[in-house]
């Protein structure tokens, strides 16, 4: 007998599980009416449940605790909403909801990235529903399109701005001259960037993002440990002021997932890093704290992508659309065509990554006025093996401060170019940070 109620458990009401739990009870009707079953919001878990569900106006036909184990051992349950954020409390959440047989929805990218395995694998010998659309880029649909809107085309490439709090920071540098201290602090103050941004700022945010989107292309686990990383501390105003008007190229955090098939088993490249992308590049067009993401596939070509990738709005609005798609799911039974396919791959040995492909890059350097700088920053890049295709020394600021030098190499190696602006730091004619930023091919 086909089920008629699908119950729902909404674990953890931050910011996004407190408008996701709203909008799953305003629009209640309207999403049983779609479903042709009723949807209902069984549970909200959380320390605050009690309070949380007072101020949200929440019915008392929904139980509140701060226990989410409740949640989960009650049969009426279907679907498990984790938005706890974090790693320990969330795996243990999500693994009891998956081996009880339970839909998960999870926004959850650090989990994800870290246990990619493990939950798919869970997943896939309970056939239970696994989505995680928002994990990667709020409310943009980009999880769904790979895995739905795309199954019938091989996507081998997928470059993304995948963290607004940094692209904020970037736009504020380049189209105001802020200083990157004073950037940070405004997108603090906008609610764009956490009061501890680092996880932001070095790139670790993106690379689990890319760690979730490469599992996804390549059918096995990328750990986001094996996705190489640069954030964009150190990367100063006058840095993309010269290169809009020198190299007419502007800078993006660009996170990059992509299959290399050059052999039997296909390598994946993945990689985070601050690109230098030609004013006239679609993600170049890219503003404020957006995220946008250039998907390449075999038949169907470049397509973009472009939205919100945080806030409280659009990434309750993906974490909804999974819950309706989970349902779905719930209602259609464990043997329903193609469900088996619907979830995510996993299982096997971790996929195998491929060397970063060779780039120009952009180097700058904060120089001591003396003769013969040039030719000693020069020689040692030359004795490396890296070839200069255009250097710039500023003009002397007078007195004893440094002048900036900047250079764009020839296409090389990545860990090339990381040995060579190593040795040219090492310089006592070198003084203070320097920047470094791959240009898009």
């Amino acid at each position: 007998m086909q089920k008629k109620t699908v119950g729902v458990a909404l674990c953890g009401l931050g910011t996004v599980g407190r408008e996701a739990a709203r909008l799953l009870w305003a629009g209640r009707a309207r999403f049983s009416a779609r479903l042709g079953a009723e949807l209902r919001l069984a549970w909200v878990c959380d320390r605050q449940a009690a309070r949380e569900a007072r101020a949200l106006g929440l019915g008392a036909s929904v139980r509140r605790s701060a226990d989410w184990r409740q949640a989960v051992s009650d049969p009426s349950v279907d679907i498990v909403v984790e938005l706890f954020g974090g790693h320990d409390e969330p795996r243990r959440l999500v693994r009891a909801a998956l081996a009880a047989g339970k839909g998960v929805v999870t926004a959850n990218k650090l989990l994800l990235s870290r246990r990619w395995d493990e939950l798919t694998g869970a997943a896939r010998r309970t056939g239970a529903p696994l989505h995680f659309e928002a994990a990667v880029a709020g409310g943009i649909p980009i999880i769904r399109s790979l895995r739905d809107g795309l199954a019938a085309d091989r996507v081998d490439e997928v470059h993304g701005i995948l963290n607004g709090t940094t692209h904020f920071i970037l736009t504020a540098m380049a189209h105001a001259c802020t200083p990157f201290a004073e950037a940070v602090r405004e997108a603090q103050r906008l609610g764009y960037a956490e009061k501890d941004p680092t996880l932001d700022l070095d790139g670790t945010d993106a690379a689990h993002k890319v760690a979730v989107l490469g599992s996804l292309l390549a059918g096995r686990w990328l750990p986001p440990g094996s996705v190489a990383r640069q954030g964009i501390t150190g990367i100063e105003p006058g840095d993309i002021a010269w290169c809009v008007a020198e190299l007419k190229r502007t800078v993006r955090l660009v996170g990059t997932a992509a299959v290399r098939r050059r052999g039997p088993r296909p390598l994946l490249e993945a990689h985070v890093r601050p690109t230098l992308l030609p004013l006239l590049h679609h993600l170049a067009g890219v503003h404020g704290g957006h995220n946008a993401l250039l998907v390449r596939a075999a038949s169907a070509g470049v397509l973009m992508f472009y939205g919100a990738g945080a806030g409280a709005g659009p990434t309750a609005s993906a974490v909804l659309a999974d819950v309706l798609a989970a349902a779905a799911e719930v209602l259609s039974g464990p043997d329903a065509p193609g469900r088996a396919g619907s979830l995510p791959q996993g299982g096997g040995a971790p996929c195998l990554t491929a060397p970063e492909a060779p780039a120009a890059h952009y180097l700058r350097f904060m120089v001591k006025d003396v003769p013969g700088a040039l030719a000693r920053i020069a020689g040692t890049l030359g004795r490396l093996g890296v070839s200069i295709a255009r250097v710039h020394q500023d003009d002397p600021p007078g007195g004893s401060k440094p002048v900036p030098v900047r250079l764009v190499t020839h296409a090389a190696p990545r860990a090339l170019i990381d040995r060579a602006r190593g040795a040219v730091a090492a310089l006592p004619i070198v003084t203070g940070p320097h920047a470094c930023l791959r240009l898009w091919p």
